[in-house]
């Protein structure tokens, strides 16, 4: 049997395990005996990172979700992230409408870009700034409420806390 007809035995949806076998920039190659799995960037963590190196090593066992196959390449197309539970979803149900005081990540033209508990990040929007969004630094803490949550599109809206 060649190694990509060993490959084909992996459906989508299939859970396996593997032991990582090189880790790049672009990509993850995965060990699943008889034949090469591959986890995109994308599919490794729901965690924010810089290096994929910061979340996985080579030598490491993992179980890997089946989520496709690229023939071309004869590799399984695999995904870490598919068998955790997505953070936002969990952030959803138990912050919605919380108060927090987070730190200015980023300004943007649309506004600021807030750490949130849980490796969660929000937007406040330039028009629910009082003022202008100039007069925040990164670094500078400010008080937010979560106003609103998309899932679809993975995106926190927050507003500025009103003093109690």
């Amino acid at each position: 049997m060649n190694a990509w007809s060993a490959g084909q035995k992996f459906k989508e949806g299939d859970v396996c395990k593997g032991v990582v076998s090189d880790v790049f920039d672009f990509g993850v190659f995965v060990d699943l005996g008889d034949c090469v799995g591959f986890v995109n960037p994308s599919e490794i963590t729901w965690m924010r990172y810089t290096e994929i190196a910061e979340v996985i090593s080579e030598g490491r066992e993992v179980n890997f979700l089946v989520i496709g196959h690229a023939p071309a390449r004869e590799q399984v197309l695999l995904s870490i992230k598919g068998l955790e539970e997505d953070p936002i979803k969990k952030f959803a149900r138990e912050q919605f409408g919380a108060s927090f005081t987070g730190s200015v990540e980023m300004v943007t033209p649309i506004g600021l870009h807030v750490s949130l508990p849980d490796g969660m990040g929000g937007l406040l929007p330039k028009s629910a700034i009082a003022g202008t969004a100039d007069r925040y630094r990164v670094g500078d803490e400010v008080s937010v409420e979560v106003a609103k949550i998309n899932l679809h599109d993975r995106q926190i809206e927050l507003s500025l806390r009103t003093p109690t």
